[in-house]
């Protein structure tokens, strides 16, 4: 691998300790002042609705300057945020709908990481490369998710209570996303200078391809808002609001993850590849459906487990198909056009299967709006897979034909 690759993944590495440590305890430490589910889902739908936003600002920057320069901002966003919920956070106790205000300053910082990142993945790697990048990516994506809670864990343990601990981790996700910043100067790929528009991409004309990439977005974000806000959140509730045993139980799923990650690793081959992808969807559907069906602890660890060993099989074809797609444009336009429309759907689906909870929470009582949702959310995991299935045979029958 390349020296930037060999970067990325220790950037990458480090947002997951950092991003794992803040989203899943952030969430947690945020539902105590509000006590409401469906208020951290509005938190969560604001949040998101900036990763647009912050998309578009970054491609601006990174045409003028670099993709490594927008990076770093965009990580330096990410830890004002943090910096933030630690100087205001007695606010929260009077005037919660100040959580909201926090959701802007995140939704902005990650959009920019999220499409700098995307793109030095895509523009640091190459076809041969990718399916190994993205395979040890996975693996350390998985150790930093064993470290992330097991290192939140013993610092709420030592701490005089669950929110002070929570406090110190903010602390601790402030100096590796600082780490994080820094080295991602050392990032050196050649800016692309050449214009873009957006408005057109947003329409697919004859591109079957482009329209797949699309819709694959938007299907993977409304299956995305049940990890994004929900299962945390259940899995916590399930403990009894313990912060240590819920450190516990992610530390032991995200190692199973690991084990996973390096199965899928050897195991998905591009002969393979959609039978392995449909496989991980129907794991996926399954743990989400057990976790609202069955809200015990039992039903947590159901979840976990299974999420755990069906995620990389899931998400490593993805990620390898939308890749390949992607690198198809690359040398007759400005991928960074493609790049920020394709996250604006992903996000599109984020902020519709948000809007499906609190939609359904509004006209069923709580205990069927929760479930119905889920399921809804949930059997995008299906429809993405059978789309995809649908949209390769019948490519494959045209290249024969």
């Amino acid at each position: 691998m390349s020296r930037n690759e060999k970067i990325l993944l220790i950037i990458n590495a480090l947002y997951f300790i950092a991003g794992t440590m803040s989203a899943v305890f952030v969430n947690v430490y945020l539902y105590a002042f509000t006590g409401s589910i469906y208020a951290m889902t509005a938190y969560a739908m604001i949040r998101f609705s900036l990763f647009p936003i912050g998309f578009m600002l970054a491609g601006k920057l990174a045409r003028k300057t670099s993709l490594s320069v927008s990076l770093t901002i965009g990580l330096l966003i990410v830890v004002s945020a943090l910096a933030t919920l630690l100087t205001v956070n007695h606010l929260f106790e009077t005037n919660p709908q100040y959580i909201y205000g926090l959701g802007i300053i995140f939704g902005l910082g990650e959009g920019m990481y999220w499409f700098s990142v995307n793109n030095l993945n895509l523009t640091a790697s190459s076809k041969a490369t990718r399916p190994r990048f993205i395979a040890i990516s996975g693996i350390f994506n998985s150790i930093a998710m064993v470290i992330a809670p097991f290192l939140a864990t013993l610092i709420v343990r030592v701490s005089k209570s669950d929110v002070e601990g929570y406090l110190y981790i903010f602390q601790v996700v402030i100096v590796l996303q600082t780490l994080a910043a820094l080295l991602s100067t050392q990032v050196k790929v050649e800016a692309i200078k050449q214009a873009y528009t957006l408005l057109d991409k947003f329409k697919t004309g004859r591109d079957t391809q482009w329209r797949y990439i699309l819709n694959n977005h938007l299907f993977l974000g409304i299956r995305d808002s049940l990890t994004l806000v929900l299962s945390g959140l259940l899995i916590y509730k399930a403990t009894g609001g313990s912060g240590s045993m819920y450190g516990d139980l992610l530390t032991f799923f995200a190692a199973l993850n690991i084990v996973a990650n390096f199965a899928a690793s050897r195991l998905i081959k591009r002969h393979n590849r959609i039978q392995m992808y449909i496989m991980g969807a129907v794991l996926l559907f399954s743990s989400t459906m057990v976790l609202v069906l069955v809200p015990t602890i039992w039903g947590a660890i159901y979840f976990g487990v299974v999420n755990a060993m069906g995620a990389p099989f899931f998400i490593n074809p993805f990620m390898i198909i939308t890749m390949n797609a992607m690198s198809d444009y690359i040398p007759n336009e400005n991928i960074y056009a493609r790049m920020i429309v394709k996250e604006v759907f992903l996000n599109i689906g984020r902020v519709m299967g948000m809007g499906s909870i609190l939609f359904f929470a509004w006209i069923l009582p709580e205990a069927y709006g929760l479930i119905v949702s889920v399921t809804l959310c949930s059997s995008f995991a299906l429809i993405l897979v059978t789309y995809a299935h649908r949209y390769h045979t019948q490519r494959d029958l045209r290249k024969q034909g």
